[in-house]
């Protein structure tokens, strides 16, 4: 760049879900002492079993991966 040009920053990724990072899940303990029991018997559980889990711990399916 020549002396004296702004350089030009990428713009910062927006707040929402368009292309930016969904917030990270936070866990509480009871959630993840049964998940961590529940992935050292099954380190790639199925649909059903994170759909189970879903309804134990009150989280999503699509974050229990």
């Amino acid at each position: 760049l020549p002396a004296g040009e702004p350089r030009s920053r990428p713009a910062a990724p927006s707040s929402g879900r368009e292309g930016g990072r969904r917030k990270r899940t936070t866990f509480s303990k009871a959630q993840l002492e049964l998940l961590v029991r529940a992935f050292e018997k099954e380190p790639y559980p199925g649909i059903a079993l994170r759909e189970q889990l879903s309804g134990l711990t009150d989280i999503p399916e699509s974050r229990i991966q």
